[in-house]
């Protein structure tokens, strides 16, 4: 989509909004389906109230305020009282803008009586999508590379951190034991660690669409292979890592299920997500009761374990001859660890 059709058609409505235009849901009704920002709506699914109340907020941040209550919020539409009223469902716990992270609840409003007193505010990542509409890009901390991947260690890197964030948002959603008592503790609150998450995605989802080379990325090249979604190569590089720096063979199936759902009713609608990988032979799930792929085990292959890392370089038997006379004219182990990393044996 071009950016300046976005441009203008988030424009018009932010005027609209302003002007307090009373067909302002007919013109929403009728937006680009693509875009930074539009594009995200049409992900989520979101209505056209749904759209007419991120924009309200929009324009609240906007002009400094950085929350809202649930009744300024709805008041601040310019439609009929009966739409206000339809417009406070969408705002209680489980709507799909809420489900979305769109609009974070201070706390999450379980009936539409609790709208009102609820305050909201849009979140960081529908903000930044805004003013990136509008040719302001997000800012990225200087540690944070950005652009394509330029090796299969700066891949596993971020998808590392994205699993931190994943773990950290499951261990205070779920109250997930495994990933408590881990150093993953956050005073922050659900809806907090869940916009952080968000953003850690979309960052890794950005560089990964800017990488058109995959020679030397193997992890890449694994998820073009098999069309593997950003959650898919969390759980793989998750389980990984638990295996490599913590010695654990085995993860829970449920857990990793958990690790890359949001709530409860995610976590419902996801509970086969591991039968796909499990087809492709990229993970194992065993001990299991039959039919109910949650209650196994779940652990990498060895082959993917070399595809996640990279395999190992062969060596052919020209090389083997070399090495075995190169070991023939050594008279000790110190020339040999010299010759590997320059250190000497004294030093390692």
């Amino acid at each position: 989509m071009d950016p300046t059709t976005e441009k203008a058609a988030l424009r018009a409505l932010l005027d609209q909004l302003d002007a307090g235009t009373a067909s302002l849901l007919d013109s929403i009704a009728s937006r680009p389906r693509e875009g930074l920002l539009f594009g995200h709506f049409e992900q989520y699914g979101l209505s056209d109230l749904d759209v007419a109340l991120v924009l309200v907020s929009l324009k609240a941040r906007l002009s400094g305020s950085d929350s809202q209550l649930g009744n300024e919020l709805v008041g601040a539409l310019p439609i009929g009282t009966a739409v206000r009223m339809a417009a406070m469902n969408q705002l209680v716990s489980g709507s799909p803008l809420l489900s979305a992270g769109l609009l974070l609840p201070d706390v999450t409003p379980a009936t539409v009586i609790d709208v009102g007193s609820t305050y909201f505010r849009l979140s960081t990542h529908t903000f930044r999508s805004a003013c990136e509409v509008f040719g302001q890009p997000a800012t990225t901390p200087p540690d944070e590379p950005t652009g394509p991947y330029r090796s299969n260690a700066e891949v596993l890197r971020d998808l590392r951190r994205l699993s931190q964030h994943y773990r950290r948002r499951a261990a205070r959603v779920f109250n997930l034991d495994p990933w408590t008592g881990a150093g993953l503790e956050s005073a922050d609150g659900s809806t907090i660690l869940l916009e952080s998450a968000r953003a850690a995605a979309a960052h890794v989802n950005r560089r990964i669409k800017a990488t058109e080379d995959l020679d030397g990325l193997p992890l890449l090249e694994l998820k073009q292979a098999h069309d593997l979604d950003l959650d898919a190569l969390v759980m793989l590089v998750t389980v990984l890592f638990l295996e490599l720096l913590e010695g654990v063979g085995a993860v829970d199936a449920v857990d990793l299920v958990k690790l890359v759902s949001e709530n409860e009713s995610d976590l419902i609608r996801r509970r086969a997500i591991l039968r796909p990988l499990q087809r492709l032979g990229l993970l194992q799930l065993e001990g299991s009761f039959p039919g109910k792929d949650l209650t196994a085990d779940a652990s990498l292959p060895n082959r993917v374990v070399d595809d996640l890392l990279g395999k190992p370089e062969i060596i052919d038997s020209d090389d083997r001859l070399d090495f075995h006379s190169y070991l023939e004219q050594l008279d000790s182990s110190d020339p040999f660890f010299f010759d590997m990393d320059g250190t000497g044996f004294e030093e390692l």
